[in-house]
């Protein structure tokens, strides 16, 4: 019984406190426009399991976070191997964050136009061009860390960003097969949406 109260009164005190910021930011999250494919972003489930397994065998979801965010709504998930056993190790990181029409600039900035200049804007000079099996055009670079290749790619309102990390018997993989794996993925990924 005890428990029960304490757990309902951190919820009460959590509602309060995001609607009390909602309140102090003068409104409501950013809502989608008539026209944004994705009201939401995907939860992690839309996330083909074949495809993390292929990129990272064995790897098992560690993080599922979600929820509004200024101009949209993300949801981050994370897959990871590490303290699972076996040679190699890594990390994959999937965000999925829709961006919603904003009615209020001058003129009209649509979700689509917001997702594409995300995507812009995360790609560093150093990135490189592909197309996807789904048609979309991504960028993928190397990552600061060693053995790690990230990707953006966006369809419709949805901004998907993808990072990739793996050791191989303890030593980063290469960057080229980083981004191999990442492609691959990126292109199961990419069908599913």
């Amino acid at each position: 019984m005890r428990a029960a109260i304490v757990v309902t009164g951190a919820v009460v005190v959590s509602a309060a406190a995001v609607g009390g910021g909602l309140w102090i930011a003068g409104g409501d999250p950013d809502q989608p426009g008539g026209g944004d494919a994705y009201t939401a972003a995907p939860p992690c489930g839309v996330v083909p399991e074949d495809a993390v397994a292929q990129a990272l065998p064995g790897a098992v979801l560690e993080s599922d976070d979600g929820g509004p965010l200024a101009g949209g709504d993300g949801t981050a998930c994370v897959w990871t191997t590490a303290g699972l056993g076996g040679d190699q190790q890594g990390v994959l990181r999937v965000d999925l964050t829709a961006r919603f029409t904003d009615a209020s600039a001058e003129p009209t900035v649509t979700g689509d136009a917001s997702a594409a200049l995300a995507q812009a804007a995360l790609v560093p000079p150093r990135g490189a061009s592909v197309v996807l099996g789904s048609g979309a055009e991504a960028e993928v670079w190397r990552g600061q860390v060693p053995g790690t290749a990230e990707l953006a790619f966006h369809t419709d309102n949805l901004l998907v960003r993808v990072s990739y990390t793996a050791v191989d018997e303890d030593d980063p993989v290469a960057f080229d097969r980083a981004e191999e794996t990442i492609v691959a993925f990126a292109d199961q990924l990419g069908e599913a949406l």
